[in-house]
């Protein structure tokens, strides 16, 4: 009876220390992860079913680019801004494109007179943005998933 149990003591030490390398962790530094991170010319950007079948980049970037413009271009056609007074300024708006696909103000880059000559600016846009088709996420390749995005588009401003 002794020697079955220091049989089974035996084996039990000798599967406790082969199986110890299953818990050592292992540590990533914020260089590996930054680099990892970082959007390469592999990753692939967010797009617009009409615009997958262009082969070339930048043509389909274009595409893309186009596709928004239009469609705020589009609503502001439809919902025309009104200015309290003359302005002519290009704002900058970021836009964020979801892991889904779904478009979203971030943020307007604008001057304070700008606000004050159009105070709905900030809705008239989120409304606008809102509108835009849904796209195909951005793609970060070496994890293969979906990934957020945001683009600046600049927008001139012009009012008499």
């Amino acid at each position: 009876m002794r020697n079955i149990k220091i049989y089974i003591f035996t084996i039990s030490l000798s599967v406790l220390v082969v199986g110890c390398h299953l818990f050592e962790s292992t540590k990533v530094s914020s260089k590996e992860i930054k680099a990892a991170s970082t959007w390469s010319e592999k990753d692939q950007s967010p797009t617009f079913s009409e615009c997958e079948s262009i082969e070339d980049a930048e043509d389909k970037k274009i595409c893309f680019e186009s596709t928004i413009s239009n469609s705020i271009l589009d609503f502001i056609d439809q919902n025309p801004l009104e200015s309290s007074e003359s302005i002519s300024e290009e704002i900058s708006v970021v836009i964020i494109i979801d892991k889904e696909g779904y478009f979203s103000l971030d943020e307007i880059e604008r001057s304070r007179k700008m606000d004050s000559a159009i105070p709905n600016l900030e809705e008239q846009l989120v409304s606008a943005i809102n509108m835009i088709p849904k796209a195909e996420p951005a793609i970060k390749t070496n994890v293969g998933t979906f990934v957020s995005t945001k683009i600046v588009l600049p927008i001139m401003i012009v009012a008499d």
